[in-house]
């Protein structure tokens, strides 16, 4: 991913120039894998023959003297490709994507909001609860993707949502990201002297508000418990992470940086422990970077009691290796509705 950094024997990557000196787009500060380019379809900025939809706004446009696409940043498309350009019949690959098509990751080189093909849960987009909510769809009755990737297993368990019942077992919405002193999961940075020492241990960022309701010290310890398992950190007590207030009720979130494991110059628990695993049903990305959990003060249990304590909310949540969260979850009405449609539309069509 480290192609064209050193362009023309500068490290691109290091560039400063002031935007004073520069356009807005601002190239020659850093540099954007791998063309330095810094809107992707940027070929949509111009109307169908070529000119910005917008003179005050002009990113990159059709230049007809010099038979080129150019601009204030890397064209996303053919360079010499023109707008009058039509594919040919029987055309496939880059010689289909026509001169108006800017989308050109797409087949057709075209966005769609109707996507007939390609699309396990098309055609239409939709919303969709993750599959650990702490509330009920308010878009339509189905809670959570229907077609979503399941594991069911016995290590697997997931945390009720709506419309299940002990969804305040774990009430709590929590997620996951990164630090800058950090790399993924940090099995490199965790060993690096200076880095290890920017960022010392895992810690869990919660709101005053939390703090206050579930008796968390600045510094001090506290643990996350999922129906996987349990993991602790420092709190870190700040005022970035606002209650939502959300159905009339509010609702807390917590957040925990997942570059902390058993090895290195700093240790700590994973917080990638805490997740579920379902999957987007395209392409197979984790979808359950997002659920729901409890806080408490202090460390976690160790050993056999740090089992049995993560079985005690699961016993409490109603949550068995023989059960799992529903994957259809509109009411019986709609389903039978639904049903004696299509009953009337197969009746019609005879």
């Amino acid at each position: 991913i480290y192609t064209g950094v050193y362009a023309d024997g500068v490290n691109q990557a290091n560039r400063r120039k002031s935007r004073h000196e520069q356009s807005f787009v601002a190239p020659e500060w850093g540099w954007a894998w791998p063309m330095n380019r810094r809107i992707l379809y940027n070929r949509a900025s111009a109307d169908p023959e070529g000119r910005p939809w917008s003179e005050r706004k002009a990113y990159v446009w059709w230049d007809a003297d010099a038979q080129q696409w150019t601009g204030e940043d890397v064209p996303d498309f053919e360079k010499t490709k023109p707008p009058s350009y039509r594919a040919p019949a029987g055309a496939d690959g880059v010689e289909a994507i026509e001169g108006i098509d800017p989308f050109i990751m797409q087949g057709d080189g075209k966005g769609a909001l109707y996507a007939p093909q390609g699309l396990v849960d098309g055609p239409m987009p939709t919303h969709y609860e993750p599959v650990e909510s702490p509330f009920r769809n308010q878009l339509y009755g189905q809670q959570a993707n229907p077609t979503r990737v399941e594991y069911r297993r016995d290590d697997n368990p997931m945390n009720p949502a709506p419309p299940e019942e002990h969804v305040d077992v774990f009430p709590f919405v929590f997620t996951t990201s990164r630090l800058t002193e950090h790399h993924t999961a940090g099995g490199m940075s965790r060993y690096l002297e200076h880095l290890a020492e920017l960022q010392p241990e895992m810690f869990v960022e919660v709101s005053p508000a939390l703090a206050a309701e579930r008796g968390l010290e600045h510094m001090g310890w506290c643990h996350v418990v999922t129906a996987r398992s349990v993991v602790e950190g420092r709190v870190l007590v700040t005022e970035r992470l606002r209650p939502l207030k959300v159905e009339g009720r509010t609702v807390h979130q917590v957040w925990m940086p997942y570059h902390w494991g058993s090895g290195g110059l700093v240790k700590g628990d994973s917080a990638n422990d805490l997740f579920g695993i379902t999957l987007d049903p395209n392409v197979l990305i984790q979808e359950s970077k997002v659920g729901t959990c409890d806080v408490q003060p202090g460390r976690r249990p160790t050993g056999a009691a740090m089992r049995q304590y993560v079985e005690e909310y699961t016993s409490r949540a109603g949550v068995t290796d023989a059960e799992y969260p529903p994957i259809v979850t509109v009411s019986d009405d709609i389903v039978t509705a639904s049903e004696d449609t299509g009953t009337q539309e197969e009746e019609d069509d005879e």
